[in-house]
C-alpha cells in the first residue's frame, strides 16, 4: 500500500485541489479486467481442467509409493494408480480454490502482489517437489510429526520465496488442513 509520510512538513502541504486516495493494486489475474461472466466462466474453465487433467498426474506421485491406497472406484492407467473420483473432484478444487483466491484477492486490501506466468510455473513446480518430498518421506518411513514438521517448514518457504502475503498463509493452511482430512472418504 501507499502512503504519503510528509504530512508533517511544511514544505510539502497539501493544495486543496489535489485529492488523496488510497489504491489497492489488482492482482495480475484480476476479474475486473473483462466483462464478469465471461471471464470468470474462462477462469472456471482453465482452472477446472488444469485440475481434472494434472490433478491425477501429480496424485500419481503419492500413489507410486503406496501412500495412498483406494479401495472402491481405483482404476489404474498404466503406472498411474488413482481413483474415478480423483479427475472430478480436483477439478472442482483447482476451480473453488482458485476462484476464492481470486476474490479474496480483489475484496480484502493485502499487500501488492506481482504476479508472473515465470511465478506460476514456480509454484506448479514447487507444488510437484512437494508431492514428491512427501512421498519420498513416507517411502522411507520417516515418523508422522516429523513428516509433518518437514513439510510445513516446506510450505513456509515456498510462501516466503512466491507469495508473502497473510492471506496467501491464511489459505494455504486452510487448504493444508483440510485437504488430506477430504481424502479420507474415497480412500474407503
Amino acid at each position: 500500500m501507499q502512503t504519503l509520510v510528509c504530512f508533517g512538513s511544511p514544505k510539502f502541504k497539501p493544495r486543496s485541489h489535489h485529492k488523496f486516495k488510497k489504491s489497492t493494486p489488482i492482482p495480475y489475474c484480476s476479474l475486473r479486467k473483462t466483462s464478469t461472466s465471461s471471464n470468470c466462466a474462462a477462469i472456471s474453465a482453465t482452472l477446472f481442467g488444469t485440475g481434472f487433467f494434472l490433478g491425477p498426474l501429480i496424485d500419481g506421485i503419492h500413489s507410486r509409493v503406496n501412500l495412498v491406497e483406494y479401495q472402491n472406484g481405483a482404476i489404474d492407467i498404466g503406472p498411474l494408480h488413482t481413483n474415478i473420483w480423483v479427475p472430478p473432484l480436483l477439478g472442482l478444487f483447482y476451480c473453488s480454490v482458485g476462484l476464492l483466491q481470486l476474490v479474496l484477492d480483489q475484496r480484502l486490501p493485502s499487500e501488492a502482489i506481482n504476479s508472473s506466468p515465470e511465478k506460476t510455473a514456480a509454484s506448479f513446480i514447487a507444488l510437484v517437489l512437494f508431492i514428491g518430498l512427501s512421498a519420498e518421506l513416507y517411502k522411507a518411513g520417516v515418523a508422522d510429526n516429523i513428516e509433518a514438521y518437514i513439510l510445513f517448514a516446506g510450505a513456509e518457504l515456498v510462501w516466503l520465496l512466491l507469495d508473502k502475503t497473510r492471506l496467501g498463509f491464511a489459505l494455504a493452511c486452510v487448504v493444508g488442513l483440510c485437504c488430506p482430512l477430504a481424502e479420507i472418504p474415497i480412500m474407503k
